[in-house]
């Protein structure tokens, strides 16, 4: 090494002395400090590439830590978040002369129609690559146009496809021309208390111009959660702390992996705002009434032969129970899958495949969405000893018959959608010599409403004829040939 740099120094000492005498003593002191200089500027050299090295691991370990799980889930899920815009054409009429004075006191003639048009927003979610959306039914409630906005800003007019009002949930369909990115459904029955939870949506979609979902981050805050909101009774909600604003209804609650595992649907608050209390409809429960809106158009309940109610302390004690939750069986139709299965009326039904059963509301929930062919295992209380009953759903209840109209009635479906303007349910048949014969119903014609509220199914239809008080006046609605006709002042037999 001394050799390199003694013929290094002479190099130098020739260059630098040769103009100048340097005596042996000075050209030895300039020898070490040539060396001194020559180790110094290599050792800051080599001092330079570490550190430039070590900055570019430091930047690189940055930008990975930055892309961490939250990121990569967003990334794999938002795709499949769409904006959902809807539209609603309201009629009324206006009086062109003293409309602020007088209207409120006087019936004024000359009345001219009017329309107005009322917007509203929400979130929804791709679930197929051909262009099935699921959202709120609420987001879609009497919506006339329902528009579809895309991650990278297309735009589709939706069709309805159907629609559950008890689970809140509904189904639209758009024709893109590409196949769409879909959602991954994740599995919602084993979340646990304090894992991520993300909420993908459009809140305020208008208001920020951006096809692009927004993304709040929380954790699963509790499951299986009751809420009561308006005319609604949601069961088995996620509760979650991850903000859900106006315009969220419809968008995803996924997990760390991108997993859809819950719809959101309603927040709790006393200001109309988020306050961190969110919940969303387990992704579980919208798959079940995803495929069976898909495929009928609606949810269309088995035929099981029972009724039931609810099971007080009371009843308890007389059947001899050890606890108050369930339901008692009241009535087993005879010739039923389940008169042969071997329930009877007095049995006690704890559980159904493996869900416990709390009251007769929860029993419906759970009944509702079980389709043909497909198993039900009852768990039922009886002389003090639980036992587990088995049976296969053969049909489900696609008509109904109420006698004391001289009416029967049959689900709409898919097909039918296309004859129709509206929604409910299709005579099949009105008895001759009925009110309803006399006052024009015929065969064909779809009940829409009754009173002031909407039928949208078959399922709902017979909730609404049951609650109806002996003695009570009512209006019926009905659609023929596309256009709208009323029956009034029926009477309860």
């Amino acid at each position: 090494m001394d050799f390199v740099f003694l013929y290094a120094f002479r190099t130098f000492r020739t260059i630098y002395c040769a103009c100048t005498v340097c005596p042996p003593a000075l050209e030895k002191v300039m020898f070490h400090q040539f060396r001194y200089t020559v180790y110094t500027l290599s050792l800051f050299l080599c001092l330079a590439v570490i550190c430039v090295g070590k900055n570019a691991d430091v930047q690189q370990g940055l930008l990975g830590s930055r892309r961490n799980a939250i990121v990569n889930a967003v990334e794999f899920a938002s795709l499949a978040v769409v904006n959902i815009s809807t539209t609603q054409i309201q009629e009324y009429a206006v009086n062109p002369f003293f409309q602020d004075l007088w209207s409120p006191f006087f019936d004024m003639p000359f009345q001219i129609p009017q329309k107005r048009e009322l917007h509203g927003l929400g979130s929804g979610i791709i679930i197929s690559e051909d262009g099935y959306i699921l959202t709120n039914q609420h987001v879609i409630e009497d919506a006339d146009f329902v528009e579809i906005i895309l991650f990278d800003g297309q735009e589709f007019e939706a069709q309805v496809v159907g629609l559950d009002q008890l689970s809140d949930l509904a189904v639209l369909k758009i024709e893109p021309p590409s196949q769409l990115l879909e959602i991954q459904f994740g599995d919602s029955s084993n979340l646990m208390i304090g894992e991520w939870a993300i909420a993908i949506g459009h809140p305020f979609a208008s208001a920020v111009g951006n096809p692009k979902p927004t993304v709040t981050i929380g954790v699963v805050s509790a499951t299986n959660r009751t809420l009561k909101a308006e005319n609604r009774l949601y069961r088995h909600l996620i509760q979650t702390d991850a903000s859900i604003n106006p315009g969220n209804s419809g968008g995803a609650l996924v997990n760390l992996h991108g997993q859809l595992i819950g719809v959101n649907t309603a927040i709790y608050s006393t200001s109309g705002g988020s306050q961190g209390i969110g919940f969303a409809i387990p992704a579980d429960i919208a798959q079940k009434v995803v495929g069976r809106i898909i495929e009928h158009g609606a949810i269309i309940p088995p035929v099981i032969g029972l009724k039931v109610q609810n099971l007080t302390q009371d009843l308890a004690e007389a059947v001899n129970s050890p606890e108050a939750t369930g339901v008692l069986v009241t009535q087993v139709e005879d010739g039923s899958i389940v008169a042969l299965s071997g329930i009877k009326r007095g049995d006690v039904i704890t559980k159904i495949n493996g869900q416990t059963v709390m009251d007769q509301d929860e029993y419906h929930s759970i009944t509702r969405l079980i389709g043909e062919n497909e198993d039900i295992i009852f768990q039922v209380f009886r002389a003090g000893i639980q036992q587990q009953i088995k049976i296969t759903i053969k049909e489900l209840q696609r008509n109904y018959e109420i006698d004391s109209w001289k009416l029967k009635v049959r689900q709409q479906s898919r097909k039918d959608l296309n004859n129709y303007s509206h929604r409910g349910v299709i005579v099949s048949r009105v008895r001759g010599g009925s009110e309803l014969a006399r006052k024009g119903l015929r065969r064909g014609d779809l009940i829409y409403k009754l009173g002031n509220v909407v039928v949208d199914s078959l399922e709902n239809f017979k909730r609404i004829v049951i609650r109806l008080r002996r003695n009570q006046r009512f209006s019926l609605f009905f659609e023929r040939d596309r256009e709208e006709w009323a029956i009034r002042n029926l009477v309860v037999q």
